[in-house]
């Protein structure tokens, strides 16, 4: 990671590139599923609002896998993978179920 960036800035490339390793790890199926199980989740929002935009539905996907992996907070990430440790996640991420309860 480049040093110039702020661990904000680190940590958001972090959580882009678990995500993308992710998606890249799984058959588009899996992915139509998981973009299916997001729009459910946005019809099924407390602020009753539809705004379904591409843009939306890849957060909401990206959302659902960011829990999946069980991704640490900023502020978890901070304390544990800023630095090298032995604390830090490997950087490659094993895929979970992807099984309705969300195990894995």
């Amino acid at each position: 990671m480049d040093s110039r960036l702020s661990a904000r800035q680190q940590y958001v490339e972090w959580i882009e590139e678990r995500l993308d390793d992710f998606k890249d790890s799984i058959s588009r199926q899996e992915l139509l599923a998981l973009a299916d199980e997001a729009v459910t989740g946005l019809f099924h929002s407390q602020d009753e609002q539809y705004p379904l935009t591409e843009i939306l539905l890849r957060d909401a996907v990206d959302a659902l896998i960011f829990q999946r992996l069980g991704l640490p907070t900023f502020r978890q990430w901070l304390r544990t993978c800023q630095t090298d440790t032995p604390a830090c996640p490997s950087e490659r991420t094993v895929a979970p179920d992807l099984t309705a309860d969300g195990g894995g």
